[in-house]
């Protein structure tokens, strides 16, 4: 595990945050999804170095507020908005990708050579994509396919957020889902709903779990079976003072996209 890009999330299992760099959260509506998205956050932005943040939610909930803390640009909640984001997303990373090629050695990554994430956290994709035409769908899950499949080499990555993980019409492709090396489920659920977020291989745990309670599968630790665990506690973080003093100088695209150890 790469300890520049190691964030906990609970006292036995740390993330790599470059390792498995594409992350998916489900839960129902009022089961901590939120907040364990804001910890995350908050938690990749205060890595070293920070993480670049970029953010897309068509229903314009707490992320598309925070485009007053972050450079402009970095949140998207319109259709056009939100194509442009994901284009100038991908702009970045071939960036960064042209820069590796030509300053570095044959065979060097992003994670090899310490360079900062970038992350673009995708809240209710569905609720997104369920408005778009089937032409509109097929080019923006073809950018999706871009970040996600291309990504991991660059350390740029995506956090999908959304309440029912759907698969097919205006849910999320099969084959994205496979690239997501760390998958949440926040709150108790359905048997079938479980098996939609982690697949039927994988062993579940199936006692009761509250707010702020959830399981967890991630690609190379927990195998075959999902873990129980809580979320961090943010009830007395102001989190809005919070991001203001993490985003406050760690955000700015040419800065971080060409910084190397």
């Amino acid at each position: 595990m790469n300890k520049n890009f190691e964030i906990r999330l609970t006292k036995s299992i740390s993330w790599d945050a470059s390792e498995a760099i594409n992350a998916l959260i489900a839960g129902s509506r009022g089961m901590g999804k939120s907040y364990m998205t804001m910890a995350l956050m908050l938690r990749l932005a205060n890595l070293s170095p920070p993480a670049q943040i970029f953010g897309i939610d068509f229903k314009q909930s707490d992320i598309s507020r925070l485009n007053k803390l972050l450079p402009d640009g970095r949140i998207a909640a319109e259709k056009d908005e939100i194509f442009n984001l994901l284009n100038r997303f991908i702009e970045l990373m071939k960036k960064r990708r042209d820069f590796i090629n030509s300053k570095s050695k044959f065979g060097a990554t992003a994670n090899g050579l310490k360079m900062p994430l970038f992350y673009l956290i995708y809240d209710e994709y569905g609720a997104f994509t369920s408005v778009l035409s089937n032409k509109e769908k097929k080019e923006h899950d073809a950018l999706l396919s871009q970040i996600m499949l291309l990504g991991r080499q660059y350390n740029f990555g995506i956090i999908l957020i959304s309440q029912q993980v759907s698969v097919g019409n205006s849910g999320l492709n099969s084959n994205l889902k496979e690239q997501c090396g760390l998958i949440i489920h926040m709150g108790t659920a359905t048997k079938e709903a479980l098996r939609i977020t982690f697949g039927n291989e994988i062993a579940l745990y199936n006692n009761y779990l509250g707010v702020g309670e959830g399981q967890l599968w991630m690609q190379g630790v927990t195998n075959g079976f999902t873990l129980p665990f809580v979320a961090e506690d943010l009830s007395n973080v102001d989190l809005w003072l919070a991001f203001k003093d993490v985003f406050a100088d760690s955000q700015n695209d040419e800065r971080y996209l060409y910084m190397m150890d």
